[in-house]
């Protein structure tokens, strides 16, 4: 009974010898820089790295992109401030309209929303009978739409 069970002890001791060297060159193995685990993570942050610069840049870009579209509304809202007050001095000095027509033909295409717009407006200015007013308004209005279609 002593002798079996030496034996098994020697089989378990062995067993675990030899399942400690499988453990041990698979650790080696993964510690290697460029095949293992070490590789995968330098692969990982040389990506991670990139991705920063890439964050970077969308965040510059879009921080250009939103001050161009601010600096375009901004111009935009005091052209329209300028045509408004301009229309409101039309319509305040109360004299009998004369009748201008105003060449629409050399124009290029309006949009749809726009000429909702434009339209009653190209209306008031050809209706003003100061041509100094009507020129204002004219220059406004054109200063306003180059804004808006841009």
């Amino acid at each position: 009974m002593g002798l079996i069970a030496d034996v098994l002890l020697i089989a378990g001791a062995l067993g675990a010898a030899f399942y400690c060297m499988v453990l041990a060159r698979r650790i080696k193995s993964l510690s290697r820089l460029d095949s293992g685990l070490g590789g995968a993570i330098s692969e990982l942050s040389a990506q991670v790295e990139e991705m920063r610069a890439s964050v970077k840049a969308a965040t510059q870009a879009s921080g250009t992109g939103i001050k161009d579209l601010m600096e375009v509304t901004g111009r935009a809202e005091i052209a329209a401030g300028r045509l408004e007050l301009l229309l409101s001095t039309v319509h305040e000095r109360g004299q009998p309209p004369k009748p201008v027509k105003l060449d629409r033909s050399q124009e290029p295409e309006t949009p749809e929303v726009l000429k909702e717009v434009e339209d009653p407006l190209l209306d008031a200015i050809e209706e003003e009978t100061n041509p100094g007013a009507r020129a204002e308004l004219l220059t406004a209005l054109q200063q306003v739409m180059t804004a808006v279609k841009r």
